[in-house]
């Protein structure tokens, strides 16, 4: 009968990834170069199997105990919970002869005295969690391809009899010369480990080839190696859910501006604020986000730009004291250095603190410096509609400000292509008027319900927003050269 129980990984994100972790008495491959972190991983599942109760043994073929004690020392490991048996190139060099071949036939016994001493140790050890590292330098203790793959096969079939489940560990020339570590193991997991394309980061990441018996998250998940070890993020595809919007408004409570969106911003919609460099933009979102808090809802702020002090200095001086929310938990401020996080990394992040409703309204500020700096993990499009997708799913309200290039002239909504993402947008923007440089406010797109076509004109002061009347006596004004319409049609003046 099939042992299907499931063998906790003991890393994080990796029994999502694998949909509850690895299953008894199957033996998988860890394939990866030299500093991808088999090693790391594998004691980490040994030491986990301790937590467990199970017996775990180490079987090295590259390092000697001591100093593959001292190369986890950083993680503050106890090896001594496991037994690490050497079987290093200094080891293996005095082993001659032996009276008993149980596994192997006496023709091949010149050949085969490592293979069988592990399985002698095996059989005295009964571990329930097993490590080779790595049968790459195995390989090295048969004559023979042919010979090699008899020897695996015949490890293997001992293994299920002794009901143990082992990581074996490769690197990937091994496995893409020799088809038969593929075809005799349950599984295949990659580790790998690259430079981004502008040669700033690392990136590292794990994925399933193969995985026997079980369904798995497919794609590749980013992991990282932390003071504690490893980490996974699974990269999860969120659905895009039909939610019912409740009716309910996220007000500024600056009475124009409430009028301009036809009563405010529908809870559980997202809106972009976008506009050039100074229009107000993040200052708006962060008013937002006040109001709401001051309103019982829960707010967050990720900013990829600005440090919190920063945020909280700017919004003081327009007339924002933020720190009686913050000290209540009604808002909270993260500055994210967006290059020490991969994208999947920081949707874990917000999903954990969104998870059930724990945050009302979102604003993530700006998606420029998102894309900037997430443009090193691939497509950020895509990583910002899944992210879109999930706080949807949460019924949260979203806030994402969208820095454009151009001062004046040609008119754009985004310049990173998420337009198609947003119910409503709102276009911050900047004319010359009686030459001064003015902002003006106007709502461009609002899916579910009506708002106003007017522009209004924007100032900004130690009192907050002030929204002013309609610009009737304007044209030319998104093109950011305003002119002064008379009221003979036939004598226009340029100002």
């Amino acid at each position: 009968m099939a042992d299907n129980r499931r063998i906790s990984t003991g890393i994080p994100g990796l029994d999502r990834v694998t949909k509850g972790g690895f299953l008894s008495r199957h033996t998988y491959v860890l394939v990866g170069a030299p500093g991808t972190g088999k090693t790391i991983l594998s004691l980490q599942w040994l030491l986990e199997g301790r937590k467990m109760g199970d017996k775990g043994v180490f079987i090295s073929m590259v390092e000697e105990p001591a100093g593959l004690e001292q190369n986890v020392s950083g993680f503050g490991w106890n090896l001594d919970q496991i037994e690490v048996v050497d079987f290093s190139v200094a080891a293996t060099s005095v082993v001659t002869d032996y009276d008993e071949y149980h596994v192997f036939p006496p023709s091949e016994v010149e050949y085969t005295p490592v293979w069988e001493r592990i399985c002698d140790i095996i059989e005295e050890k009964r571990p329930q969690r097993l490590v080779i590292d790595s049968i790459t330098q195995l390989r090295q203790f048969s004559t023979d391809a042919y010979q090699f793959r008899r020897h695996l096969f015949s490890l293997l079939r001992f293994l299920v009899r002794l009901n143990c489940t082992t990581l074996l560990s490769c690197e990937p020339s091994a496995i893409t010369q020799d088809s038969a570590i593929s075809s005799a193991v349950d599984g295949i997991i990659y580790l790998e480990k690259e430079i981004s394309p502008e040669r700033l980061i690392d990136l590292r990441s794990i994925h399933i080839q193969k995985f026997r018996g079980s369904d798995f998250l497919a794609g590749t998940h980013p992991m990282r190696i932390t003071s504690k070890g490893i980490e996974v993020f699974p990269h999860v595809i969120e659905p895009c859910k039909d939610v019912k919007l409740t009716g309910e408004m996220v007000m500024s409570n600056i009475p124009k501006l409430d009028e301009l969106l036809g009563g405010g911003l529908e809870s559980g919609t997202v809106t972009i604020f976008t506009g050039p460099s100074g229009t107000g933009k993040s200052t708006l979102a962060v008013h937002f986000l006040a109001q709401a808090a001051r309103a019982g809802k829960q707010a967050a702020l990720y900013a990829f730009e600005e440090t919190k002090e920063s945020v909280l200095r700017r919004s003081e001086n327009f007339g924002m004291q933020l720190d009686p929310l913050l000290e209540n938990g009604s808002l909270r401020i993260r500055y994210i250095n967006p290059l020490q996080l991969y994208p999947d990394e920081l949707l874990a992040m917000i999903r954990d603190e969104t998870a059930g409703g724990g945050r009302d309204v979102v604003a993530l500020d700006s998606l420029r410096g998102y894309h900037m700096a997430m443009d090193q993990f691939g497509s950020t499009v895509a990583h910002i509609q899944n992210l879109m997708h999930y706080l949807k799913s949460q019924r949260a309200t979203i806030l994402l400000v969208n820095e454009t290039e151009n001062i004046t002239g040609d008119l754009r909504m985004t310049e990173a292509g998420i337009s198609f993402l947003a119910d409503n947008i709102l276009l911050l923007r900047y004319v010359e008027r009686r030459g001064k440089l003015a902002r003006v406010i106007g709502c461009m797109k609002k899916r579910h319900g009506l708002s106003q076509s007017e522009l209004r004109e924007v100032t900004l002061s130690q009192t907050g927003f002030k929204i002013g009347e309609k610009l009737e006596n304007l044209v030319g004004i998104l093109s950011g050269v305003p002119t002064i319409r008379e009221k003979n049609p036939g004598t226009k003046q340029r100002r």
